[in-house]
């Protein structure tokens, strides 16, 4: 935060979500395709002919235009977070196993240091 150097942005749990997210649901589309091609097309994407390989790339490309849309920030680095914050956001990740036991794939610390550098801008 501005005039808070030591300490990590303050962001909104809704917001930290969903900035998140198309990262994360490339990470986790290869476990149900079919899930997030659902999903897709419940925010709006065609996804008629989709090929399984590609329902998380669908459904983040969904989320990222709703994103932009309504004014929600493009990424991590328009929070104020940079690629050396990564290490530990992994570190305060895994200690949430409540949600990452909820997952429908595993995610160790390479997992999700690649869900953080992508959720970092996508716009």
């Amino acid at each position: 935060m501005p005039g808070y150097p030591d300490h990590e942005p303050m962001v909104p749990h809704g917001v930290s979500v969903v900035v998140s997210a198309p990262s994360a649901f490339r990470f986790t589309a290869p476990a149900c395709p079919e899930r997030h091609l659902e999903a897709a097309a419940a925010l709006g994407a065609d996804v008629r002919g989709a090929a399984p390989e590609d329902a998380g790339e669908i459904v983040a490309e969904a989320l990222i235009e709703l994103m932009e849309r309504t004014g929600v920030p493009g990424g991590l680095a328009r929070l104020g977070y940079h690629d050396g914050d990564v290490g530990p956001l992994v570190q305060g990740t895994l200690l949430q196993q409540r949600l990452l036991g909820n997952a429908p794939r595993d995610l160790g610390p390479g997992d999700l240091d690649g869900v953080f550098r992508g959720a970092m801008s996508y716009y």
